[in-house]
């Protein structure tokens, strides 16, 4: 498990003041001449709502300067023309970096950030950044060296030993994020594992602050309660989610009803992973989004956790911003021949919008449905969006079906996109006004009504299309 490590070069310290909370970072970015360049930090670590610290423009020389107050140690990310590099930065602190430059030999898309590492100008060796690049390389080296022992032979000694090993050597180290770090990297490691969740469960979660802020911690979180909301309404301790969701629609009665939920006997900790699932399955079908946002409505309102209030209220921001109504957001994709196609290029058509993938089975069974569709109603704009993890696994499917002959675009790894259209799966579907605007957000699949949309928009009886669907 390969760490990206952050580079350090050239002798450089700056001391900051004892009491100042100010963070202070002046840089070089050469190759951005006169572009914005900005460091920005994760609001929650649910919904990664970003919050902008900080903004300027690098000068004709490359030089930039970022100035802003932070109360505990964070990892941000300064960001330039879509390159983006994580920094770890703590209060009254000084840092010279040097932004890194665009890799011209990976391909780049302009609508995907590319990670990149800053070089950082220091010798002190209790600096945070230097402390994790070493830490990286250790626990690098051990993964090479230990992978078998620890995930096929399905064993926690290598791992048990590693620690006690590496919290020895840096036994004098007195930063205690940093040793959360530790900690937490190496918990997110063993979720990848064949790790007992129990073990799991009593070394990094009881009787433990959880660490909203904390990049490691609330990594390690997301993993080890990844579809856990889901799964348990699934199974039978689970069968009171449901109602409380759709029936009641309260957040005392879903807390009740997650309260037999394994690892959630907390009650703090129960409302976060609670949180999570409403973000997850908020538009899973299986419940009500309506019901889902009077929850969230209530937490943000009568939590007791001011960090609970600040995640539902940016849970709320981003599923309202897709409201029937409201513009779509916009999006530059290449198509099956690499050409770029925006959103805005079908203005005063309506668009039907599907989010794909070839590995899907639902997918291709909507997608063969659909085709026909097409045939009986053109005037409709179709589009497709695939998600598939390479731009050849759409082609090859495109190859195999030429009957599914209309607009395909390539997503790929877009994070942006998926965060702007909220696509936790596939298949999904949104109805586009010729202004632009959402008129199904969603919108049915094609085995699931949206013929009947279509009649409507072809017999131009566009009233009666919103009379359908949950809000």
């Amino acid at each position: 498990m390969q760490k990206k490590n952050i580079l350090f070069l050239f002798l450089f310290s700056f001391a900051g003041s004892l009491f100042s909370q100010q963070v202070n970072i002046r840089g070089e970015a050469k190759a951005y001449a006169g572009k914005e360049i900005y460091a920005f930090a994760y609001d929650d670590y649910i919904c990664y709502t970003k919050n902008i610290l900080e903004t300027d423009t690098v000068g004709p020389d490359g030089k930039f300067n970022l100035h802003f107050d932070i109360h505990e140690p964070r990892r941000i990310y300064l960001r330039c023309d879509h390159m983006k590099a994580p920094l770890y930065v703590e209060s009254g602190k000084s840092y010279e970096v040097g932004f890194p430059a665009k890799d011209s030999s990976r391909l780049f898309n302009r609508n995907i950030d590319q990670d990149g590492d800053l070089s950082i100008n220091t010798t002190d060796t209790t600096e945070l950044n230097w402390l994790i690049m070493d830490f990286n390389m250790r626990y690098d080296d051990f993964w090479k060296k230990n992978y078998q022992s620890f995930v096929i032979k399905n064993t926690r000694f290598p791992i048990d030993s590693f620690r006690r090993a590496i919290n020895a050597h840096y036994s004098r180290t007195v930063s205690p994020y940093f040793h959360s770090y530790i900690n937490y990297s190496i918990a997110s490691t063993q979720v990848s594992t064949f790790e007992s969740k129990n073990f799991m469960a009593k070394d990094y979660l009881y009787n433990r602050k959880i660490g909203y802020r904390n990049y490691e911690y609330m990594t390690f979180f997301n993993q080890f309660f990844d579809k856990t909301f889901y799964q348990f309404a699934m199974s039978p301790k689970g069968a009171a989610v449901y109602p409380a969701i759709n029936d009641k629609g309260t957040a005392v009665a879903l807390m009740d009803a997650l309260k037999q939920a394994p690892y959630l006997a907390n009650d703090t900790l129960r409302e976060l992973v609670m949180l999570k699932g409403i973000y997850e399955n908020y538009n899973n079908r299986e419940f009500k989004s309506s019901r889902m946002m009077g929850i969230l409505e209530q937490v943000e309102r009568e939590s007791k956790i001011k960090e609970h209030r600040q995640i539902a209220r940016n849970i709320i921001a981003i599923f309202t911003q897709l409201k029937r109504g409201t513009p779509a957001p916009s999006f530059s994709l290449p198509d099956r021949n690499g050409k770029p196609v925006t959103l805005s290029d079908f203005k005063g058509r309506f668009v039907y919008l599907t989010f794909s993938a070839s590995w899907c089975t639902n997918c291709v069974s909507e997608l063969k449905y659909l085709e026909e569709l097409r045939k009986k109603y053109p005037k409709i704009q179709v589009i497709t969006i695939s998600t598939d993890e390479k731009v050849q696994d759409m082609n090859a499917f495109l190859k195999q079906n030429p009957k599914l002959n209309w607009t395909f675009l390539y997503a790929g790894n877009n994070d942006q996109l998926k965060h702007d259209y909220q696509i936790f799966s596939v298949p999904y579907y949104y109805l586009i006004s010729p202004e632009g605007l959402l008129l199904m957000s969603p919108a049915p699949a094609p085995y699931d009504g949206i013929e009947e949309l279509f009649y409507n928009i072809t017999k131009k009886k566009f009233e009666s299309m919103f009379k359908l669907g949950d809000e």
